[in-house]
């Protein structure tokens, strides 16, 4: 699950199939309430996720996932989210986490000013330039700079597997090749133009990998998730 970094400050990474408890179209790690999975199951898995990060299932921090470029601030583990695509904090040992199953899971910390973001980012809010957005709230509100952040982009579905036949693009239509969206060549070049340079992505494709989720292959599936959490 975790992810290897230098600062033991944060905790972050991408869960798999692997360790969960639901059976079916589901079976596996599924993490998503609203996919219909036995909501008993789902939370156990929850709680598997709370136990390996050492918090409560309380101070696990899940979105309600719309496709937006709607971003949200955390000043609270008792705030309720508004339905959003990204959220911000400087809560310790307050886990985000955002729940893929193709979309792209972005994790994002500040080590210097202590600041933490997850971003769901599927074609939608690629389009929507939803990571810009995300980021400036960051520099804006927190004073966050662009040379200090680093970015993990999770397991999505990759460009040869990514079918966009007669969807119009627009401005992304230059990441269109023989009708397949390169969402991972999108993100690079919003990410890099911000004048971030640590950007890391994991290799997988979620179609072609089956420890991952993907709603591409399997129709009705479950979700894996990306967290990231500052420790206390």
């Amino acid at each position: 699950m975790k992810f290897e970094i230098d600062d033991d400050r944060f905790l972050l990474g991408f869960t798999s199939k692997k360790f969960g408890l639901s059976k079916g179209a589901y079976t596996g790690l599924n993490l998503a309430l609203h996919v219909g999975d036995d909501k008993e199951c789902v939370l156990k898995n929850r709680g598997i996720l709370a136990n390996f990060l050492g918090v409560k299932l309380g101070d696990l921090i899940f979105m309600e996932q719309i496709h937006s470029d709607k971003v949200e601030i955390l000043t609270s583990k008792d705030q309720k989210l508004t339905p959003c695509d990204a959220v911000i904090t400087t809560l310790k040992n307050t886990a985000l986490c955002v729940m893929t199953a193709d979309c792209s899971p972005i994790l994002i910390i500040d080590p210097v000013c202590e600041v933490i973001c997850v971003i769901h980012a599927g074609r939608a809010g690629v389009m929507k330039k939803i990571c810009t957005k995300a980021i400036n709230l960051m520099k804006n509100n927190f004073g966050c700079e662009a040379i200090n952040l680093e970015v993990f982009v999770g397991a999505n579905i990759k460009g040869s597997c990514y079918e966009v036949k007669g969807i119009d693009l627009g401005e992304f239509g230059r990441y269109k090749f023989n009708d397949k969206f390169d969402m991972n060549m999108a993100l690079h070049d919003e990410i890099s133009s911000l004048g971030i340079t640590k950007i890391k992505f994991e290799p997988s494709c979620t179609h072609c990998d089956e420890r991952y989720f993907s709603y591409r292959r399997e129709g009705v599936t479950g979700r894996f998730a990306g967290f990231v959490m500052m420790r206390g």
